[in-house]
């Protein structure tokens, strides 16, 4: 039975992950139609928290698993080659954001894509632009979380055995360096004077609730009744006021005649950089409310009819690197048919194909890669 449940809730996990996956991909096309509707649209955070947070947990569930099969020296080990691949993974689309912003340059597409892959430092300097983004100095579009994705997980297996041992220590410690992150944020190499786009020091706070919810769900999870419902409650109340803000947000000229100014200013805008609190806030609120529909059953029924959906976030790397390439590309593409910013019509043209290219290619990798693992337990079986 454990181990049907586990299955159960990887399979939400990549199902969580994967729809995630295609908001960052649509999200990432400059003149987007479907980006109106992803969820930052409708919450005060967006897909980024989800991923980061979903890697935290992720984390945690394949220390689990090689720990009790491998041990967890073996276990410390695979997370440690798991970061290195992601290091790969990021050298890889920081290159290829680089070289496709070359040739929309090239071709004279006037896309905002061309200056946010920073294609143009890498035609007045291509060797030193490609040293920075070896060293993580230079993190072109897209590929900026994949540094501190590799950093995390590098770091898992110390983080796994305090948060195992001290969970309360363990969530207090990462707290207080969310509180601290700005202030070491210019420890980091970077070629922009406002340092990495996602801090590291403020987004482990995100990474480290993925983990404490995987790993010790006991002291995550309210136990009584009524304090459950009481979450409940609270969550609901945070996701309605977070909807009207992020609704409120994105049409300032609604309020601005009427609301005093200090008033949206306290609030706006919410520092992605730094993880600003009110998009920590309106993520738990909203995972609480997801959390139960888990736990109903309902995410596990939607899986079934979205397998292309659970491929992809079950092979998020792949996919992930895949995306940035589709979103440049389909940025591109729209771009230059439209000789500008692309009509509605144009641009929703181009989601659909950027998502129907994530669908298929990552569907027929993910239908690879098992196939290949099915043949080599036979091998294994039948040797």
């Amino acid at each position: 039975m454990n181990a049907v449940n586990n299955n159960q809730r990887r399979t939400e996990i990549d199902l969580i992950r994967g729809i995630a996956l295609l908001f960052i991909v649509v999200d990432h096309v400059n003149g987007s139609v479907l980006a109106d509707y992803t969820i930052r649209n409708f919450q005060l955070f967006d897909a980024a928290e989800v991923f980061v947070f979903l890697a935290g947990c992720s984390a945690g569930a394949a220390y689990l698993a090689m720990e009790a099969r491998d041990g967890a020296s073996a276990a410390g080990k695979r997370l440690r080659r798991r970061s290195w691949e992601i290091y790969k993974a990021f050298v890889l689309t920081g290159v290829l954001m680089l070289l496709f912003g070359f040739v929309l340059a090239m071709c004279k597409i006037p896309a905002p894509a061309v200056r946010a892959t920073e294609a143009p430092d890498f035609m007045a300097q291509p060797v030193a632009t490609l040293l920075q983004v070896i060293g993580l100095a230079r993190q072109p579009f897209v590929s900026d979380v994949l540094p501190m994705y590799a950093v995390f997980i590098g770091l898992a297996p110390l983080a796994i055995r305090w948060a195992r041992a001290q969970p309360l220590a363990f969530i207090c410690g990462s707290v207080a360096l969310w509180i601290m992150s700005p202030a070491l944020l210019p420890l980091l190499p970077s070629s922009e004077p406002r340092g990495w786009s996602f801090n590291p020091f403020a987004w482990q706070l995100m990474f480290a609730m993925g983990l404490l919810a995987r790993l010790r769900p006991d002291f995550v999870l309210p136990q009584q009744t009524i304090v459950r419902r009481a979450f409940t409650t609270g969550a609901v109340v945070v996701a309605l006021l977070c909807m009207a803000a992020a609704y409120l947000w994105m049409r300032p000229h609604l309020y601005e005649s009427w609301l005093p100014a200090w008033i949206p200013t306290m609030a706006f805008p919410l520092p992605k950089q730094s993880l600003a609190a009110l998009r920590v806030v309106s993520f738990l609120g909203l995972a609480w409310l997801v959390y139960l529909a888990v736990r109903a059953g309902w995410v596990e029924q939607l899986a079934r009819f979205m397998g292309p959906v659970v491929q992809i976030g079950r092979h998020s790397l792949f996919c992930f690197v895949l995306g940035a390439v589709v979103s440049v590309g389909i940025e591109g593409l729209t771009y230059g048919f439209a000789g500008g910013r692309p009509t509605r019509p144009v641009a929703l043209t181009g989601d659909i194909i950027a998502v129907a290219v994530l669908l298929v290619v990552g569907g027929w990798y993910g239908r690879r890669k098992e196939a290949r693992k099915v043949a080599a337990r036979s091998k294994l079986v039948s040797a």
